[in-house]
């Protein structure tokens, strides 16, 4: 655990034949405190496990006065199992060896007994950066697509965890189906750009992050994860 936050590198996903999963809290007078919040965080990471449903939507508008008249909006919906803390009490932990308090948050490895863990693979801890955070060099796995989501810092290291969890199912979702549309603007009868709308939608199953980069320069967070992809 130490060597994992010092090099920002965090291992999870499916290890001995257990789901691994690091529950994050933020730091808290009371030690109990923060493993109860970072058991809630690694329930919610569970039901992620059995399914997400969403959606995402970008409309780009471009103006007739060249690059810089652009405009960009995004939207999206993630749904998931609102009853996730059913799956606290099947969590289990060291407290010797799987907790760690750091700067700004508390770390805790977590390790649950999921149905159907068909892979194997292990990110390698290193001191640098991981060739995946680039979408370089993304593991492949038979039934499963694989991507890469990210999060600038947040105030909270929780939600920016949070936020590149929710970065990279919405990535996964747009392999599931997507539809893009684009119409001209005008006004007086005259052409003043075009409207492009992208939209998303799908279902993933085994949902499984299998490493999380914490980058010690910005605080920004990546996430590699492998889900099973649907309409």
């Amino acid at each position: 655990m130490q060597e994992q936050h010092d090099g920002g590198l965090w291992v999870s996903g499916p290890i001995d034949g257990q789901l691994v999963i690091i529950g994050v809290s933020g730091r808290l007078s009371r030690a109990d405190d923060e493993i109860q919040a970072a058991k809630q965080d690694a329930a919610y990471k569970v039901s992620l496990f059995y399914g997400i449903q969403g959606w995402v939507e970008l409309s780009n508008v471009t103006g007739s006065g060249g690059f810089f008249d652009y405009e960009a909006e995004t939207r999206h919906e993630l749904h998931s199992d609102p009853n996730f803390e059913q799956y606290i009490e099947h969590l289990s932990f060291d407290k010797e060896k799987d907790v760690i308090r750091g700067n700004g948050a508390t770390f805790i490895r977590f390790r649950y007994n999921a149905p159907n863990l068909d892979i194997d693979f292990s990110p390698r801890i290193s001191g640098g950066q991981p060739a995946w955070v680039n979408n370089r060099n993304l593991p492949e796995f038979a039934g499963y697509t694989t991507a890469v989501g990210h999060a600038g810092r947040r105030e909270r290291l929780r939600d920016t965890v949070k936020a590149s969890y929710d970065s990279v199912a919405l990535r996964l979702i747009e392999h599931a189906s997507t539809q893009v549309t684009t119409r001209d603007t005008s006004f007086a009868g005259h052409s003043s750009g075009s409207v492009t709308h992208i939209q998303s939608e799908g279902s993933l199953m085994n949902f499984q992050v299998l490493g999380m980069w914490i980058d010690p320069n910005n605080g920004s967070v990546s996430t590699l994860a492998i889900a099973r992809v649907s309409k």
